[in-house]
């Protein structure tokens, strides 16, 4: 039997009676942990200019340098270059009418650059510092400039344990900010806001969950006028992590709540539009793709409570009302 102190009651009753009240929408499987070929650390969702979904952990939970592609599953590169490579978030880039793959990698703190002709896939390194945390996730503006976001899991965070970089489209680094524990990270349809999500935790939980909103200077990547867009303390659910984040055309903020079985649909404004319930609890990461970019995938470790590094990883699917912005901009769109 659960025992709860008449504050916590209070709290989970607030939630619920907030919850009850957004459109509540369940996602669809399209990947389970019968067919599965991704390990547990599925991540770093992405989409290419064919409206193909990749992520990370194609294989088993110790192949962390691969990237698999969703459908069909295969895989689709795999880094030998480093020792340790460990893939996380994914960019796709179209340039001259070549196309170019940005992957994370967390261990060497580094952003590798993948060139792909076809079948053909060279690799270099990109954009590197030994300053960096990670990077874990990242956003790619329209004119090239990728940002990196970096996260410390400690049980007790302090300042220091998140960061914010942005990288030139020639792949010089710079620090813009250091946060508590950063994770999710995007730009709005326009590019000229960048989201990044902040967490705490104390006593190796989660106590604190909020979203910034910062203004980009499209030409060097600065930020300023750094704004809450969403504490989580409003809606008593801060104790869920935010993850992965994306935006559609119309600048609705797509948001990742790992452990909280949910992507929330959020308008520019900062208002709970929708709630996609998925299939399993710790959904990881998100991309629009499909032919009309208007398919949201969501990844995460398959089950109910799955331990972390345990199992396989999932798929899930919703369907949107307007394409994705990072598949928008790769039709060549305006």
């Amino acid at each position: 039997m659960l025992f709860l102190k008449s504050k916590s009651i209070f709290l989970v009753a607030t939630a619920l009676t907030v919850n009850a009240a957004v459109t509540q929408y369940p996602a669809k499987p399209l990947v389970d942990a019968i067919n599965s070929q991704f390990g547990p650390f599925i991540e770093g969702t992405a989409v290419d200019d064919e409206g193909n979904i990749f992520a990370v952990n194609h294989g088993n939970s110790a192949r962390v340098g691969t990237i698999g592609q969703v459908t069909p599953q295969e895989l689709f590169y795999e880094d030998k270059t480093a020792k340790g490579t460990a893939f996380n978030g994914i960019r796709f880039f179209v340039k001259d009418d070549k196309t170019f793959a940005y992957a994370a990698d967390y261990i060497n703190h580094r952003v590798v650059e993948l060139t792909i002709n076809d079948d053909d896939i060279t690799s270099k390194n990109f954009c590197a510092s030994p300053d960096m945390i990670q990077p874990n996730d990242l956003a790619l503006s329209r004119a090239g400039l990728l940002f990196l976001s970096g996260t410390k899991w400690k049980p007790n965070n302090q300042a220091g344990d998140g960061d914010l970089w942005v990288c030139s489209p020639a792949g010089v680094p710079q620090r813009l900010e250091t946060l508590g524990r950063t994770n999710g990270i995007e730009l709005s349809p326009d590019d000229k806001y960048l989201y990044l999500s902040e967490a705490a935790n104390r006593n190796g939980a989660p106590v604190s969950n909020k979203i910034w909103r910062y203004d980009v200077n499209p030409a060097t990547g600065a930020v300023s006028n750094k704004k809450v867009f969403f504490d989580f303390l409003k809606i008593q659910t801060q104790h869920i992590d935010i993850d992965g984040m994306r935006t559609d055309i119309k600048g609705n903020l797509f948001v990742t709540r790992n452990g909280g079985s949910e992507v929330l649909k959020m308008s520019p404004n900062g208002d709970i539009l929708a709630s996609i319930k998925t299939t399993f609890t710790f959904p990881s990461n998100i991309e629009f793709g499909g032919p009309n970019g208007t398919t949201l995938y969501i990844v995460g470790r398959c089950g109910i409570n799955t331990p972390h590094g345990h199992g396989v990883g999932c798929v899930d699917t919703w369907e949107n009302d307007a394409p994705g912005r990072a598949w928008w901009i790769l039709q060549d769109n305006e």
